[in-house]
């Protein structure tokens, strides 16, 4: 059996959300704009991505209830599996349990989300989150250049049993090596939104968790927040220019109370997101906006974001990463935004 690719670049779709509550964090392996396409042929195959949670920073029991796929070229006949798995020891997932599945009917190209009718809750430190394919489906990849975090699973001529993947008669990473025999250069663009114990998502300020990327070369600054930049990537290709984003800087006593353990620095910022029609986006955004904050240079090393939003507005300590001297997070709401950084308890 052959998969083939076609490399090309490609201007990702909407993410398809229904209006129910989602997880805090959404996590990826992906990294870069470059996209290839690949499609499976012969059989089905199941493609799934590996996450690390131990080292993302995700507590556990975590909750998973969104999963997306960047489609290229659907079937619209046939649904499609969505799989989770649980691993305990890492490696190779031929010994992982599956934690839950659902199918779902994916009719158009762009990045497709499935919510889950029962969130599934995951225990052990890596999980594997992937879609059992059928023939003529065809779906994008960035082009990192490594592949040993996107397997595929095959078994020639039918399918093989989901709830045990030793089962496969093919499973391996796509990274050249027998048995797959298929080098991507790159990771499957599959995601999910997760929550962990306690809603504690935060990531550690000075580092960079993996499959986060900041892409500077599209970072801009508003007009009247200079030190507020946003990924005019996100707002263009992502959002295929379906939004405009404005920010303005209003008087500090406008700020909700900070969050426990935080202390609110810098300028308050208030973030608008309009559609073309003029319409104000008053929810929560299909596809997230790349926000930075230049911080004082004294908070950089523990400077987190900041999004408030809701009535009445209420903070939310968004999963950060230092970049240079920036502070960066991926936003979803409109309303304020700023910068906080560890309180310090007298005495301790």
């Amino acid at each position: 059996m052959v998969k083939k690719s076609l490399l090309l670049l490609v201007l990702l779709g909407l993410l398809s959300v229904l209006p129910v509550s989602a997880g805090e964090r959404v996590i990826s392996v992906n990294s870069g704009d470059g996209n290839a396409s690949w499609f499976i042929s012969g059989e089905p195959s199941l493609v799934m991505n590996g996450f690390d949670l131990q080292s993302l920073g995700i507590a556990r029991p975590a909750v998973i209830d969104r999963i997306s796929i960047s489609v290229n070229t659907p079937v619209a006949s046939t649904p499609v599996d969505v799989v989770v798995y649980q691993d305990a020891n890492g490696g190779s997932p031929i010994d992982a349990t599956l934690a839950g599945t659902t199918q779902a009917t994916i009719t158009t190209s762009g990045v497709f989300t499935v919510v889950l009718p029962t969130p599934i809750t995951v225990n052990q430190p890596v999980i594997w989150i992937g879609f059992y394919l059928p023939v003529d489906f065809s779906f994008y990849a960035d082009t990192s250049g490594t592949s040993v975090l996107t397997y595929w699973a095959w078994t020639p001529g039918g399918r093989f049993d989901l709830n045990n993947l030793a089962s496969a008669s093919v499973l391996g990473p796509a990274d050249g090596t027998a048995p797959v025999n298929i080098n991507m250069n790159g990771k499957a663009r599959i995601t999910a939104e997760i929550t962990g114990a306690g809603g504690s998502t935060t990531g550690t300020a000075g580092t960079t968790p993996q499959g986060t990327a900041v892409n500077t070369a599209s970072m801009s600054a508003y007009p009247t927040c200079g030190n507020a930049l946003w990924d005019t990537a996100d707002e263009i290709i992502s959002n295929r220019d379906e939004i405009n984003l404005h920010c303005q800087e209003v008087p500090a006593w406008q700020a909700p109370s900070s969050p426990l353990g935080y202390v609110r620095r810098g300028p308050l910022y208030d973030i608008q997101i309009y559609r073309p029609n003029g319409n104000l986006v008053s929810g929560r955004m299909d596809i997230r906006v790349t926000h930075c904050i230049r911080p004082a240079a004294e908070d950089l090393s523990t400077a987190v974001v900041g999004n408030a939003w809701g009535a009445p507005r209420t903070w939310s300590i968004l999963p950060s990463v230092i970049y240079g001297d920036l502070v960066c997070a991926e936003v979803r709401h409109g309303g304020n935004l700023s910068y906080f950084v560890p309180s310090v308890v007298s005495g301790t």
